[in-house]
Order: C-alpha cells, then structure tokens, then sequence
C-alpha cells in the first residue's frame, strides 16, 4: 500500500477514535462518512486496498452492515493476494460473529483465519489468532 493512502486511513481512524473516546457521535460520524467516500473513491481502482474497508467494517456500529464491509475487504484481499489481510478480516469477522452469539460461524470464520497462520508474516496477528482460538 503506497503511503499516502494508508496515511489518509490512519488518520481518519484516528479521528474516529478520539472522536469516541469524547463522546462526539458528530465528529465520529463526519469521520466515519469521510471513511466511507474514501472507500467508495477508491473501489474498483488501483487504490482499492482491504485496509480501508477493513477500517470501515471496525467502525461500523450495524454488525451486519459491518460483515458486509468486510466481504468488500476480503474480496480485495483475495485480489491483491494478501494473506495477512485475509487472515486478519477473517479474524474481525469471527470476532463480529462471537458477538452475535453465532456460534457454528464464529469457529467457521477462526479456523479460515487459523488455516493461514503458517503463511501470516505478521507474529502479533498469528497471536491474535490463537489467543481468540484459545478463548472459545
């Protein structure tokens, strides 16, 4: 990913979280918008990275709506072939599905993320992964 995009994710991440963390719903939403034009800008281009949808699935309140999102960002994993990505989307999204309590797509979801652990370059995501494997 070329660095000004990531840099504009980051910071419009930032500003979602600070916006959170005082309690300004106007601001985390403003921020939240700005995340999405962004990934809707860049769908479908050169541009187009898992990260920024990923990024919008995390702070996209409506679980489903969110599951959805990350769908997007798998989808450009897979094109981009990132396997860190996918393991981590696969990760968020197991994680979405333990929230909703549903159970049989929780394990399906962690074992697609489990499955790739060999190949994750990433040490802190593949502890990621086993801590939550480790938690059910």
């Amino acid at each position: 990913m070329k660095a000004p995009l990531y840099d504009e994710i980051l910071t419009i991440c930032q500003l979602m979280a600070q916006a959170s963390a005082a309690d300004d719903e106007k601001a985390s939403e403003l921020a939240h918008q700005s995340l999405q034009k962004l990934c809707q800008t860049n769908q479908g281009t050169p541009k187009d990275h898992p990260l920024q949808w990923e990024a919008l699935a995390d702070f996209t309140h409506d679980g489903d709506q969110a599951l959805d999102i990350y769908q997007l960002a798998l989808n450009s994993a897979e094109k981009l072939n990132l396997v860190d990505a996918k393991a981590s989307i696969f990760l968020a999204m197991a994680q979405r599905y333990h929230e909703f309590e549903e159970k049989d797509k929780t394990v399906e979801f962690s074992n697609k993320a489990n499955d790739l652990i060999a190949e994750i370059k990433n040490d802190e995501l593949k502890d990621e992964i086993s801590s939550f494997i480790n938690s059910l």
